[in-house]
């Protein structure tokens, strides 16, 4: 998978939006530190709210059939961790 240039400007404005502060030293204001080899962003963690950009990212790849058959495993997280916490609740009462 290679992230198109149209997509990777998109992810570059969704993290923009999600800006927690307005100067940052770790990604220079860009709101990412660098790119993957898949040309993805690395977001920054000091600067970006990581979860609503993610939130807003996940909304933006299930518009397009190629980008949701690259980034599956975003949604195939989901179910699973609902179903651990579900599992440690029952756990918890046993005990």
């Amino acid at each position: 998978m290679y992230l198109e240039e149209k997509h990777l400007e998109k992810a570059k404005e969704i993290v923009l939006k999600h800006r927690k502060k307005r100067s940052c030293k770790k990604c220079y204001d860009r709101g990412y530190v660098g790119l993957t080899l898949e040309n993805t962003l690395v977001v920054c963690d000091k600067c970006i709210d990581i979860d609503q950009a993610m939130d807003e990212w996940k909304e933006y790849v299930k518009l397009d059939e190629k980008l949701v058959e690259d980034f599956h495993d975003l949604f195939e997280e989901e179910p699973q961790e609902e179903g651990a916490e579900e599992e440690n609740k029952e756990h918890e009462g046993e005990e």
